[in-house]
């Protein structure tokens, strides 16, 4: 196989993984934000009344409310790249 086809392959392979990697990033980022917006609910709801599971409830949900915005934002930005990637395979000869 002549080299300046072997590096085609190779970049092309490359593309492949930045994809998955990213895919897996993104879905990290979402996880985390989960996690993140349910221990803040908790640890509202132990400090103000630890036997309300209602206010932890509320908690939850303006929590989620307040970060939802960001999270929105971060996903757009991994789109944006994924389909920086897939654009620039197009353009290859």
């Amino acid at each position: 196989m002549p080299k300046p086809r072997l590096e085609l392959q190779h970049r092309n392979e490359l593309r492949t993984h930045l994809e998955a990697i990213l895919g897996c990033v993104k879905s990290f980022h979402t996880t985390l934000s989960a996690v993140m917006a349910d221990v803040a609910a908790i640890r509202k709801t132990v400090f103000e009344d630890a036997k309300s599971i209602e206010l932890y409830r509320n908690h939850l949900k303006t929590t989620i409310a307040t970060t939802k915005p960001m999270v929105e934002e971060a996903m757009l930005s991994y789109d944006y790249l994924m389909q920086e990637i897939i654009e620039s395979q197009r353009w290859e000869n």
